[in-house]
């Protein structure tokens, strides 16, 4: 979805209100992560995702096309390029509570898998020789993760 701009103008503000609007969305999302509130059928989902597409979409295209913002007034350009910073910052902030967040579960994953392989860990025996025996091997767990990385 490419934004339907009337003029270089039209295009730097639709950009704007893209960028803002992204960078509202994913704020939002960093907040619900920190609070454990964050799962897949966000309410946000599907407008943030059309947004991102569109601002892939659109900054692709100027990268291109310099042109396309050509003659937008200069304080409109300086207000999109903060926007665009700020927008970069968030996200980078946002790959980091991400990072944590995966930290975190796979730190409880593995201690849940050791947990159950030391409960399964069979006590040592005898031998026909009356010497200890090793435990069998457990390292295999009981836990199994269908997880995208």
């Amino acid at each position: 979805m490419a934004l339907a701009a009337h003029d270089p103008t039209d295009r730097a503000d639709q950009l704007l209100g893209v960028t803002l609007r992204l960078t509202d969305l994913v704020r939002a999302e960093i907040d619900a992560l920190k609070t454990g509130h964050l799962d897949a059928s966000s309410r946000d989902w599907q407008e943030k995702e059309k947004l991102a597409h569109a601002y892939r979409l659109e900054m692709a295209l100027i990268q291109q096309d310099r042109s396309l913002l050509e003659g937008v007034p200069k304080p409109l350009i300086q207000e999109l390029m903060g926007a665009v910073q700020t927008f970069q910052q968030v996200l980078d902030h946002h790959a980091q509570a991400i990072g944590s967040m995966k930290d975190v579960t796979e730190g409880l994953v593995r201690t849940i898998s050791e947990e159950v392989a030391s409960a399964r860990a069979a006590p040592a025996g005898y031998g026909a020789a009356g010497t200890a025996t090793k435990p069998r091997d457990s390292s295999g767990s009981g836990i199994a993760a269908n997880v995208k990385v």
